[in-house]
Formats: structure tokens, C-alpha cells, sequence
């Protein structure tokens, strides 16, 4: 089979979906400050990377009973808050999410984000690997409540075939160039997000 001829993400646009896991309260809560703060700005200027771009996203929540619901500065980020609940670490495992997915025909390339890395973020990268799914898995908007766990969730995901990145590299290689609004509005959001820093 002759391989694919590599085409830049910034021609793939059409391809991709942003899947936000379980960024929940509880879950987010024993996640250090500083850390936690990073990793929801970084979150923050992908979803609006994402509705600039007109690609979809995804948001679930992992038994939101009793984890509670997605942090308020996510809510308040997104278009529509419509998450889809699971009991499953894995995306994957729940009904609901794999009909919304098949639903968007032409996302095989999938951005994930979300809590906690060797968890639940672990599970949906291996499932989605398996089905056929090109993933990307942005390294500073995934985190986990201990260092080492979100060291190795990245490893064991890289090793299985996920492409680890930054949110800065992947909306830079996203945007594919310089001067053009889409660049002029995400260089704004940079700016802004730094000065909160």
C-alpha cells in the first residue's frame, strides 16, 4: 500500500475534532495551582482555536454525580456545553460518546485534552489508536494529580503511536502561517493569557 503523502495539519483542518476528557471539579481540584491554571488557559486557547476554525469538539464528564461538572472557566469557554456522561475511564466504552463520534464522519485526526493523563486520557488514546484514529494528545493541557503518573501516561501513549505535542506547537502548526485573522486573533488570545500568568 503506498504510504500517504504528508500534508501539514494546517490543510487538515477538516479532519480534526478537539475531545475535552473530564476536566472536572473534583478531578481538577488536588491538581497543583499553578499546574492546573496552565493546563486550563492551554485548554481555554484550543476550544477557541477550535470554534475559529470551525472544527468540532467533544466534552465528557466522568460521573459528574459524584466528580461534579466541568470547571466553570471551561464551561464559559464553550459555545455549547453539552457533555456527554460516562462511567467508563475510556471515552471509548460509552455509547453516547462513540455514536456523537461516528457522527463527525470526517475527524480522524482527534486533539486530546483533558484529566487525568494515565487515566482516563490513557484509555481513550490506546482506543482510539486501535480504531484507526490519529491522535494527538497536547501535553501541557493534560495533566494528572501526581508528576510521574502524567510522565508515564504521556510515555505509555507516545509508545502506543500517539503524537505528543504543546498547545503552542499544534496551534502554530494549525495556523500554518503568519498574517492572515485566524494568527491575528490567537496572537490577541496568547497576549491576554500571558498577561493573566
Amino acid at each position: 500500500m503506498m504510504e500517504e503523502v504528508y500534508r501539514p495539519l494546517s490543510e487538515r483542518k477538516g479532519e480534526l475534532a478537539l475531545m475535552i476528557i473530564d476536566v472536572q471539579d473534583s478531578l481538577m481540584r488536588p491538581v497543583e495551582m499553578e499546574f492546573r491554571r496552565r493546563v486550563i488557559n492551554n485548554i481555554k486557547l484550543l476550544i477557541a482555536l477550535a470554534h475559529k476554525l470551525n472544527f468540532p469538539l467533544l466534552l465528557t464528564e466522568q460521573y459528574p454525580k459524584g466528580l461534579g461538572r466541568t470547571v466553570s472557566e471551561i464551561q464559559q469557554a464553550l459555545e455549547d456545553y453539552q457533555p456527554i456522561e460516562k462511567v467508563s475511564f475510556s471515552c471509548c466504552g460509552d455509547e453516547g460518546f462513540k455514536s456523537r463520534l461516528r457522527q463527525l464522519d470526517s475527524a480522524r485526526r482527534l486533539i486530546l485534552v483533558g484529566v487525568e493523563a494515565h487515566v482516563c486520557v490513557l484509555q481513550t488514546a490506546l482506543d482510539l489508536l486501535a480504531n484507526g484514529y490519529e491522535v494527538y494528545v497536547v501535553s501541557d493541557a493534560v495533566c494528572s494529580w501526581r508528576k510521574l503518573d502524567w510522565e508515564v501516561g504521556l510515555r505509555l501513549m507516545e509508545k502506543a503511536g500517539a503524537t505528543i505535542t504543546t498547545t503552542e506547537i499544534l496551534i502554530f502548526q494549525l495556523l500554518g502561517r503568519s498574517g492572515t485573522d485566524e494568527f491575528r486573533f490567537m496572537s490577541k488570545l496568547f497576549k491576554q493569557m500571558a498577561n493573566c500568568e
